[in-house]
């Protein structure tokens, strides 16, 4: 599904929405078989995990440029971290990691919860990880992967804080985590 309207040689795409990759190329199709008709193409609304690559690398740019600029739609505040985790994790893994959430807002959200063998549960063991409660949204709604987390700094590990991207060696407590909370890719702009 697409909203748009055209304009003195521009494309606005007020909305959209598709399911799979097959949606995205249709609409990469359509907007190619117009090109020699539309100077600009502007999207108002795109998801977060739109996959800009995928649509916008092609050899009939000749030259043009691409230009985005981020202005998220989406927002999530995780109030009560222990029942979102606990609903959300995946309960098939038999490891379990000690998460230490921090909060800045709410100073009742700074717990430590151990999650594994099918639960989650507040703990005062000490934490395998540490996150901030901002970055814990993109965890558990699967827009970044605990890898993704931990490459960018807002998954802080042990001795691992700061890390390069030369390192591919991931720490087993993130390998543990991503198999609880696994990235999803949810191309979906409505």
């Amino acid at each position: 599904m697409m909203i748009y309207g055209k304009k003195e040689r521009k494309m606005v795409i007020e909305s959209l929405a598709f399911i799979d990759l097959a949606g995205l190329y249709a609409l990469k199709r359509f907007l190619l078989n117009h090109r020699d008709q539309i100077a600009t193409f502007e999207m108002r609304k795109m998801p977060p995990d739109f996959p800009a690559k995928l649509f916008f690398h092609s050899r009939w740019q000749a030259g043009r440029e691409l230009k985005i600029m981020d202005a998220s739609s989406r927002m999530v505040r995780v109030l009560d971290p222990l029942p979102v985790v606990s609903r959300l994790m995946d309960t098939s893994p038999s490891e379990s990691v000690i998460l230490k959430i921090k909060d800045r807002l709410m100073p009742e959200n700074n717990v430590k919860i151990a999650i594994g063998n099918g639960k989650a549960e507040i703990s005062e063991a000490a934490d395998d990880f540490e996150i901030e409660s901002s970055d814990l949204a993109t965890l558990l709604t699967g827009r970044l992967s605990p890898m993704r987390h931990w490459r960018l700094g807002k998954l802080r590990v042990g001795s691992w804080n700061s890390v390069s991207w030369g390192i591919s060696e991931l720490p087993e407590k993130v390998r543990i985590l991503e198999s609880i909370f696994p990235g999803m890719i949810t191309h979906n702009a409505i």
